[in-house]
């Protein structure tokens, strides 16, 4: 099992704060496509999920995001290696700049919380970018990237041997935008 780490509880804190900004916030429905990079190219070559992620106004250019995620890595399987799919919920909280009409960066930082047995809790960092292009209304369609790590620390016994485990991975997001 896993500990309520303290950034959940910021995370609740800020979807019951009443914020006041010039525009409205939004809320976009998305499916996600990581492709890891590095080290993580060994265990998985691919990962699929889906995410919720809201966009709380802050000032004209600025916002507060909050995101939900679910992302499945599939494990490496052949003769030899017979890796186990990584699953983790996770949960990011950040900012979003504004740069131009339709195009910003933005930066999250969270926590991604395992499904599978034997996996631990991992810290989450990622920058982006990305381009929402108007639709209908107030609805958009946002295609982002991003680059995300997740960083754990490897448990020993011998104390001067801990050392951190990082995944990182290219995120490819697809979404639906409601303006609200």
């Amino acid at each position: 099992m896993f500990k309520i780490p303290i950034f959940l509880v910021a995370f609740v804190l800020l979807f019951s704060l009443n914020l006041t900004a010039q525009t409205t916030p939004n809320i976009g429905i998305g499916a996600e496509v990581g492709l890891p990079s590095g080290n993580f190219t060994n265990i998985s070559g691919i990962g699929v999920g889906a995410s919720i992620k809201a966009d709380f106004p802050i000032a004209s250019e600025f916002a507060i995001t909050l995101n939900v995620c679910y992302m499945n890595f599939f494990g490496k399987k052949n003769q030899f290696i017979n890796t186990q799919d990584l699953t983790y919920i996770p949960l990011k909280a950040g900012l979003k700049y504004q740069i131009s009409e339709g195009f910003y960066a933005e930066g999250q930082l969270g926590a991604a919380l395992p499904l599978n047995d034997g996996q631990k809790t991992v810290f989450v960092w990622s920058p982006g970018f990305g381009n929402q292009f108007r639709l209908s209304g107030n609805n958009k369609l946002d295609l982002g990237i991003r680059y995300e790590a997740w960083s754990s620390k490897n448990d020993t016994n011998i104390i001067a041997l801990n050392t951190s485990n990082t995944k990182g991975f290219v995120g490819l997001r697809v979404a639906y935008v409601f303006g609200l």
